[in-house]
């Protein structure tokens, strides 16, 4: 009895194993199931990518001046919002009052001399009265015209002593006017603090104060010479940044520099790479950016017709492009010439007809010849 069931297990078993194979090449048979698609014409735009950098529009920057003065107060704190013309922080500087109390006795030095030199004229010339009715008008003024002389030369050189203390006073008075810090544009407190000893002489110091306009924001970035040939002002521009993930922004370039930037490195070496700056308005909310946040800005700088496929369907093994056509059942291998890339769209000048099923997003596995399922 347990001989013929032994014999029953194995038959089952063996039936099993042998409708699994046959499954298994029909399944192979059929070869892996491919999704296809045809060549089409589109209008299509070739993307310049420029990495960027976004900025405040409008800003104000102050940072420790040692030569104006020291900090003496900060008039406002982090976040607050300002007007236009509201002061900032004050400075104090001794050395300044003290070229004022210098400037006033300088000044007022100057009015008495000029002073006693009139009250001499003066003098001089009731002298000249009372001699003339001695000797004569003429004697008279001929005997004291040098010493009038004398006396008029000091007076104008009095007067340019005081011209000279006169625009010395108005530079100091400037130069006080500079030690209230006021706003140049309405906007936000961004960096309020004072600075320490170390900050305030190094070669990177921190700002003292940073007030920015947050309602406006730019992106500045560097294009190549070839570059700048194909963009101009008024272009669109989409931004896109990393940090935040399936956002856009629209903007438009606003200015192209005329003049490359230029390193201090670049010009010692002579081997910069020659760059011009180029800046973005972005428009739309721009609440979810930051200054200094790192963008890609993607510029529009070619439109045409052209015949296109789905940029999955196009390989590149580093020597040639090629898809994959779906022939008689067969993946078959094609040679292609490629143009421009738009989106997630590339153009194909040579080596695919109208109507030919062309695999996209093929498995790994797929080579030239092998069997396939069109979905």
């Amino acid at each position: 009895m347990k001989k013929k069931t032994w014999i029953a297990l194995g038959v089952i078993s063996l039936v099993i194993i042998m409708i699994s194979v046959s499954v298994y090449r029909q399944v192979l048979a059929k070869g892996p199931t491919v999704k296809t698609t045809e060549i089409q014409q589109e209008e299509i735009s070739s993307l310049l990518m420029v990495p960027g950098t976004v900025k405040l529009q409008d800003e104000q920057i102050v940072y420790a001046a040692p030569d104006k003065g020291e900090l003496k107060e900060l008039l406002v704190d982090e976040g607050q919002t300002v007007k236009k013309g509201a002061v900032l922080a004050k400075l104090q500087n001794p050395q300044l009052e003290l070229e004022m109390e210098q400037n006033k006795i300088a000044i007022e030095s100057a009015n008495l001399k000029i002073n006693q030199i009139d009250k001499k004229i003066k003098q001089l010339k009731d002298k000249e009265k009372t001699l003339s009715d001695q000797v004569g008008k003429e004697e008279a003024k001929k005997q004291l015209a040098p010493e009038l002389e004398q006396l008029e030369m000091e007076k104008k050189l009095a007067n340019l002593d005081l011209k000279q203390t006169g625009l010395q006073k108005d530079i100091i008075i400037k130069r006080q006017a500079e030690l209230e810090i006021k706003s140049t544009i309405d906007g936000v407190v961004l960096a309020a603090k004072k600075p320490d000893s170390a900050s305030s002489t190094g070669a990177m110091a921190d700002p003292i104060l940073h007030i920015g306009k947050l309602e406006g924001m730019t992106a500045s970035g560097l294009l190549s010479e070839y570059d700048t040939l194909k963009v101009s002002s008024g272009q669109k521009v989409i931004i896109k940044s990393d940090a935040i993930q399936g956002q856009e922004w629209q903007g438009e370039i606003t200015k192209i520099a005329i003049i490359p930037e230029q390193s201090q490195a670049g010009l010692q070496s002579g081997s910069q790479a020659v760059q011009y700056p180029v800046t973005v308005k972005i428009s739309g909310d721009t609440k979810t950016l930051k200054p200094g946040f790192q963008v890609i800005m993607e510029i529009e700088t070619d439109k045409k017709s052209a015949m296109v496929l789905p940029i999955d369907a196009v390989h590149d093994d580093g020597d040639k492009p090629y898809v994959f056509i779906v022939m008689d059942g067969k993946a078959q291998k094609q040679s292609v010439k490629t143009g421009i890339t738009s989106g997630e769209k590339i153009e194909i000048l040579e080596g695919v007809s109208k109507g030919e099923k062309v695999i996209v997003n093929g498995p790994d596995n797929l080579k030239n010849g092998l069997e396939v399922t069109v979905k």
